[in-house]
Order: C-alpha cells, then structure tokens, then sequence
C-alpha cells in the first residue's frame, strides 16, 4: 500500500468540493517581493490559481488565500501575527517559509522557538490545518553557515519531528537552472545592492512549479491511497520548546492599566497603518512608555523608516540594546527584548531617544511602534 499524505485532509477538502483556504506565513520571499505584479505573477498567487483552475471544475472546491507574510520577519516574529492574521480565518492548509531569515540569526534557540512555535500554533486550531515547510533559496555561495546554498537543517530537523512536509524549492530552482543552462543571474532581481534571495518573476515561477510538482505527486499519494489518512492525536510533546506557542499582541495606543504613557505620544493616521498593524503609536524625543506585564516573552514590533529615532529600553531595570528604527526603507521590524524569562510580573520601559545631528536631518523625528509582544504559558495569555 502507498503512503498517505501529510496533506491528506486538505486533498479530502478539495475532493470533497470544499472550501480549502491556504495560508502563507513568512518574510519577503512569501510576500514576492521582486515580482513585477503582486496580483499576478508572485509564487503565492500562481498556487491558488493553479489549485482553482486545476481542480474547482472537476471538484467544485473553493481554494482562497490568507495572508501573513511581512518582509524581514524571522520566525520568533512571525509566530506572533498567527493568532490575528491567520487562526480568525479558518486555515487548512499552511505553508511556512522562515528559512532565509532565521539562517542569520546568532540566536538559534530563538530561532527553533520561533518555527516551532509557529508549528504549535497552527497545530493547536480547532480544525487542525495541514502545515508544509519550505526551504527557500539563496544565491550559491552566500549562505554564512554552509558556505555555499541556504542551510534548512533546522527547519527540516522540526517538519520530521512533527511529521510535516517539507518542499526544497532551493532543491528545485537550482536542478531547472541547471537542466537549462542557467545562473542565478536568470532569476536574479535588483532590488538592494547586493540581493542575493529575492526572485523576479521568473523564479517565482520556478518557486511556483517547485510548489505544483509537490502538490501532484501528494494528490497521487491521496488518490492511491483514499482509505486512511495520518492520525491527528493530541498535540505530541515540544521538540525543542512550547515557549511561543501562546502569543498576544498588545496595541500600546489603546487604553490599558499595563501601558503608562508620559510625554507627547499621539496615533499615527490610519491611512498610513500597514495592514498587519491595527495602529501605530509615533514617540517623540523624550517620550516614555511602561509596560507591565507576565510571561517569559517580551518584543516590540516597530516601522522603521528614513526619519527613525532609537529607543532605549530597560527590562526589570536592566538596560537593553534598544531598537533603532532609522532605515531608508520603510517596512515593520520586530525586536525581541526578552524570551527564556521567568514566567511572572516584568515592567519593560521605553524611553525615545534624542535624534543625531548626523543622521536626523528631516523634522520631526518619530519611533514608530505598532504592537508590544508577550507570550506566556496558556493560562497566563
């Protein structure tokens, strides 16, 4: 007898003409950035296309998108935006694409918290969606640790522990260029000095093909074997740790005995909101937030753009290496200040610094924050 699939519940949905939403939780990559038209041409929307065009007319389902994908966001950050982005929305299928910007990180124990908690997350939905890995690619030779292509041995080590699919789209970019005669050049976009991740539209249709032959051979694997599907028993014990499987956002620009706020703070106006924050809270130089709260987790997720000011931060009273939200680029960063705590009452301050004469040339410096981050364990969120 064949295998069944890791996927098979969403291949039941999708036989079954359901409804089957997928769901896209990752950095940049996931967003498509490069691609020439983010309605059309990125990997994400030539999926559910596919998925529409390929099976709605024989099956009658009804395959839709939910979105989560905010560049720069590591894994630790992005397990953070599940519960308002993706858990509201009802997902059956899940793809997470962490691997490029977790590799960087010194931090690995955040990162195997991060993935995992992710994991956890999606896992623990009352209707127990599917979760597939992905392993990304990278130009050959640029990846720090392996010295050559990007390095999913963690995320990898994660998906078998949990007994998840993992789809090397690197894998799979690297044999097509190869077959073809082909660089990375081929699908290379210029977009900073020196990018060596991001795909034009071109490798976002290798990324997407990569994508379909997984998909096929998984509806082959279902078709040969209908009659039994894994199990999906209680939730098996953390591999590495549960730390982040339970995570709130707080939006400090509402009301709340846990946020004090001194100085000139004021909202951002809504139309300037990107649409992974609810609002955004602009300090001013000198202006202070406290933040009491409990739990073993603590971050910020903040906009960092041309006119960013630092913010010193301070947990328990003991000084941190604060953000600083100057960039050229506009885009949200998320800064962890504090994870592995003991799990009872902190107080995190946040003081906005003064600007530098060097590098504050506009008016009205700000900091931007969107969102404070706790996780805690369940009974405690």
């Amino acid at each position: 007898m064949e295998p069944s699939t890791p996927i098979y519940r969403t291949l039941q949905k999708i036989h079954g003409s359901c409804h089957c939403n997928v769901a896209f939780i990752g950095g940049s990559l996931t967003v498509a950035t490069g691609a020439s038209d983010g309605t059309s041409t990125n990997w994400r929307k030539l999926f559910v296309e596919y998925l529409y065009t390929q099976y709605h007319p024989v099956y009658h389902c009804q395959p839709g998108e939910i979105m989560s994908a905010v560049g720069a966001m590591e894994s630790y950050a992005g397990v953070f935006l599940i519960p308002r982005n993706v858990a509201p929305n009802n997902p059956d299928l899940c793809f997470l694409e962490f691997s490029i910007n977790d590799r960087g990180q010194p931090d690995r124990e955040l990162c195997k918290k991060g993935i995992e908690g992710c994991i956890r997350q999606l896992k623990s939905l009352k209707n127990n969606p599917d979760v597939v890995l992905i392993g990304a690619a990278c130009r050959r030779g640029t990846d720090e640790h392996t010295g050559d292509l990007a390095d999913h041995s963690l995320h990898k080590e994660i998906a078998e522990y949990y007994g998840l699919a993992f789809i090397d789209v690197q894998e799979y970019i690297y044999r097509k260029l190869e077959e073809r005669g082909q660089t990375w050049d081929n699908i290379a976009v210029l977009f900073l000095e020196n990018d060596v991740v991001h795909l034009n539209d071109y490798g976002n249709r290798l990324w997407f093909e990569a994508m379909r032959e997984w998909f096929e051979q998984q509806d082959r694997l279902y078709m040969a074997n209908r009659s039994t599907g894994p199990s999906h028993g209680p939730l098996i014990a953390p591999k590495f740790s549960d730390e982040l499987q339970h995570t709130q956002l707080i939006d400090p620009s509402r009301r709340t005995r846990k946020i004090e706020l001194e100085g000139n703070w004021e909202k951002k106006s809504k139309a300037m909101v990107p649409w992974y924050m609810d609002n955004i809270l602009m300090g001013h130089p000198g202006d202070r937030l406290a933040f009491t709260f409990t739990g073993t987790t603590v971050g910020l997720l903040a906009l960092v753009h041309q006119n960013g000011l630092k913010i010193e931060a301070k947990l328990d009273g003991t000084e941190l290496v604060g953000p600083f939200t100057k960039f050229h680029l506009q885009f949200g960063k998320f800064y962890m200040l504090g994870h592995g705590l003991e799990n009872k009452e902190h107080v995190l301050e946040l003081t906005v610094a003064q600007p530098s004469p060097k590098l504050h040339k506009l008016e009205n410096p700000t900091a931007e924050i969107g969102y404070l981050t706790i996780a805690a364990p369940k009974q405690d969120i």
